[in-house]
């Protein structure tokens, strides 16, 4: 059975996370991360590195400054990147640190600031964990992705995790700041993760899966002690 939640602050009832990720201490985490191939996990790279062709078109969800368009030019001579966040400071600063690629503001689950477009390839790494709509995303994601699709999630053999009250990410200590918001840390039963993939990616023809157990994040509180970290590929064909 797939669990649904309603959203809750543990300390101050719901909070929007685009204000959550609006905090300027995020621009300065995500300047020098996730902007090389050694900085890509070994699941995501698992993936990632056979779907790389000249040409291709690529849509990034939850891009922060962009980082995704840095890796691909270490590889690609040719593409095109768009990156799309909840973010309003994150879009901004992206838009300013790379003038050669499209930026968009969304809200949480909903893509349709994008109309019908569709992408060789979509990625969504290290978003849908955090995410309050996490199943949306999926569905939302899916729709707009020509070939393939590249998502993670954090999976255990429990039962699924979603209560913000009792697991969630500490921004504060993740930032090194006093503050005291906090982002949900979704650990989902396997399961439930495929039975929502089965689901919302709808007319797939293969889906793959790749992984491997880590300990839960030291910014988290949680009842998972440990997480498998598994990145799906869906295709379309």
């Amino acid at each position: 059975m797939i669990v649904c939640v309603v959203p809750y602050n543990r300390r101050e009832g719901p909070q929007s996370l685009a204000d959550v990720w609006n905090d300027t201490g995020w621009l300065t985490f995500y300047e020098n991360r996730r902007n090389t191939t050694s900085e890509v996990y070994p699941s995501e790279w698992f993936f990632l590195k056979d779907l790389l062709t000249e040409g291709m078109s690529v849509l990034d969800i939850g891009c922060a400054l962009g980082g995704l368009s840095s890796v691909l030019s270490e590889h690609l001579s040719s593409f095109t990147y768009t990156g799309v966040d909840i973010s309003e400071e994150m879009i901004r600063r992206a838009s300013v640190k790379r003038p050669a690629h499209q930026f968009h503001l969304i809200q949480e689950g909903d893509l349709s600031v994008l109309g019908d477009r569709t992408y060789d390839l979509v990625v969504s790494l290290g978003v849908l964990h955090l995410s309050r709509r996490w199943r949306e995303m999926i569905g939302a994601s899916w729709a707009h992705t020509k070939k393939s699709l590249l998502m993670d999630l954090r999976e255990t053999s429990a039962p699924t995790i979603e209560q913000e009250n009792i697991s969630y990410y500490k921004v504060g200590q993740l930032l090194g700041k006093q503050s005291k918001a906090t982002l949900p840390y979704n650990v989902i039963n396997a399961g439930d993760a495929m039975a929502t993939l089965l689901d919302r990616c709808e007319g797939a023809m293969k889906l793959q899966y790749y992984g491997y157990m880590a300990p839960a994040s030291e910014a988290t509180s949680t009842p998972a002690k440990s997480v498998f970290m598994t990145t799906y590929r869906i295709d379309r064909r």
